[in-house]
């Protein structure tokens, strides 16, 4: 072993390096210490111990907050990946020990629920030993459910952050506006929003964020749409769009099955797709199981990578 790795073998430097992840995280002791469930003059001591064994300083103090020196944010980012490789450690030995197999609670509102069954798949393709399940409820319901522990993690659009509740960011979908393949706009380009004023809708019913985001990206006056049919579902919008009902605003990966058929197509109107965000939400304070915080980082680290590839086929 190379001399300058010794120190990294040291016994402790381990707990060390789990309390400093910490404190660089939440920039705090005070933070750390309650959420390692240790006494904050324990994590002020091991912080003294892992500067000393590293043999450089790892953190500054500027006023009331702590902040990372160079050394500091090299070890915070090592730090980090050595959590991150512990828990999805934990996870699969915990399908191993016991009977019982690790279980992820996810929950989702009906427009997250295709987004929330393809990050359980891919999680379950992952860990075999890993058992999902998958509520869809409204809104009002799904908040209720994370309130109570019900559910780990919800999928919900990024709007829903408060003050209780944390969303981390996993997907991006973009919005179209459709109407049927043979609709006299179908071929034209760079539309201005003000033509679809004359023209027939069908609409999410009243209230609902995707019926929202067309009415304000359009500008259009709700009192003067032609509205020809209000439908609980993207699915039903696709299909009355196909039959000539209408157009629509509708997720790129709700219209494809139609669009693949020849039966609907995306109109090119000035301003859009839109992009409308999806994130995991939890309770803030509450520690995840393993597997759930597991499956919170790959469903991030997924999502990142789909994301470059696709950057990546445009560019």
């Amino acid at each position: 072993m190379p001399p300058s790795l010794r120190r990294y073998f040291r016994h402790g430097l381990l707990p060390q390096l789990m309390v400093f992840e910490a404190v660089s995280r939440l920039e705090s002791v005070t933070r750390a210490a309650e959420e390692l469930h240790l006494a904050q003059p324990t994590v002020s001591t091991q912080m003294k111990k892992l500067t000393a064994a590293l043999g450089v300083p790892l953190l500054q103090q500027h006023g009331r907050h702590l902040r990372l020196t160079p050394a500091g944010e090299a070890l915070a980012v090592t730090s980090k990946e050595l959590r991150e490789l512990f828990v999805r450690l934990e996870a699969r030995l915990a399908a191993l020990r016991g009977n019982r197999p690790e279980l992820v609670r996810l929950a989702a509102v009906p427009a997250g629920r295709h987004l929330a069954a393809r990050l359980l798949a891919t999680f379950c393709a992952r860990h075999p030993g890993v058992q999902a399940s998958l509520y869809v409820g409204g809104s009002a319901e799904i908040q209720g459910r994370l309130a109570l522990g019900e559910d780990d993690l919800c999928v919900v659009l990024s709007s829903w952050q408060s003050n209780r509740v944390g969303v981390t960011p996993v997907a991006t979908e973009l919005l179209y506006v459709y109407a049927p393949a043979q609709h006299p706009l179908a071929d034209a380009r760079s539309i201005p929003p003000a033509a679809l004023a004359a023209e027939a809708f069908v609409l999410r019913e009243p209230g609902s964020a995707i019926r929202e985001t067309l009415l304000r990206a359009c500008a259009l006056n709700p009192a003067q749409m032609i509205v020809r049919a209000e439908l609980a579902s993207n699915e039903a919008i696709a299909e009355a769009i196909a039959r000539g009902v209408g157009i629509g605003l509708l997720p790129e990966s709700e219209a494809q099955a139609f669009v693949q058929t020849d039966s609907i197509v995306p109109l090119d109107v000035v301003g859009f797709p839109q992009q409308r965000h999806w994130g995991l939400a939890r309770t803030r304070g509450k520690r995840l199981s393993v597997t759930a915080e597991l499956f919170l980082r790959e469903s991030l680290d997924g999502e990142k990578s789909s994301a470059d590839m696709e950057h990546d086929a445009l560019t």
